[in-house]
């Protein structure tokens, strides 16, 4: 068996300790100490638990995206304006591959910037047939993420292990298909999971 990267966390250290040597008995084992850093995922530590972040992937989806001087915005979707199928003008093949892969890249942000996840969901919508309006939400979401860099994922320790979930859902919201749009959120304790 070929493992090539694990983590091991726990809130005792024996218990880690004790672990790591029955891993090694069986297995080559490197141990690299803290972590800090991992699948494009730093971690910090903090005086009040671990704040996930990916300032780097970020920086470079920007970079990627041509957005590199790019003026910040305050949310990532406008209000005002709608998306919807027939809205705007179809890319060009060259402009659709790059439109997928930056929403491609933005679903993978997503695993420590919740704040995006509506808003990437809803260009995911249009991977289809993206037209330049689609392309202008892509835009916006990452001139926010331009001003926001260093949001992230905190996690708390805790001695409670209750678990809360939060929904809502708009009532057939989408203007092309009549569907309603949904979304949950799931904490553990006070993290959200």
């Amino acid at each position: 068996v070929y493992v090539d990267d694990i983590i091991v966390v726990s809130s005792d250290d024996a218990a880690v300790d004790k672990l790591l040597d029955k891993l090694r008995s069986d297995f080559a084992l490197k141990d690299l100490g803290s972590l800090h850093y991992f699948l494009g995922i730093k971690v910090s530590t903090l005086s009040s638990g671990l704040l996930l972040t990916q300032c780097k992937y970020a920086q470079e989806l920007i970079l990627k995206a041509s957005l590199k001087d790019c003026k910040a915005t305050p949310t990532p979707l406008s209000v005002s304006e709608k998306l919807a199928l027939n809205i705007g003008e179809p890319l060009d093949a060259d402009s659709m591959t790059r439109y997928r892969s930056i929403v491609g890249s933005l679903q993978y942000l997503t695993l420590t910037r919740l704040d995006l996840a509506f808003a990437v969901n809803k260009v995911c919508q249009y991977l289809k047939c993206p037209t330049t309006a689609h392309l202008s939400a892509v835009k916006r979401i990452l001139r926010y993420v331009s001003g926001t860099i260093d949001f992230g994922l905190k996690i708390v320790p805790s001695s409670s292990t209750m678990i809360s979930a939060f929904s809502d859902a708009d009532w057939a919201g989408c203007s092309d298909d009549r569907k309603s749009t949904g979304g949950f959120a799931v904490f553990f304790c006070a993290n959200l999971v």
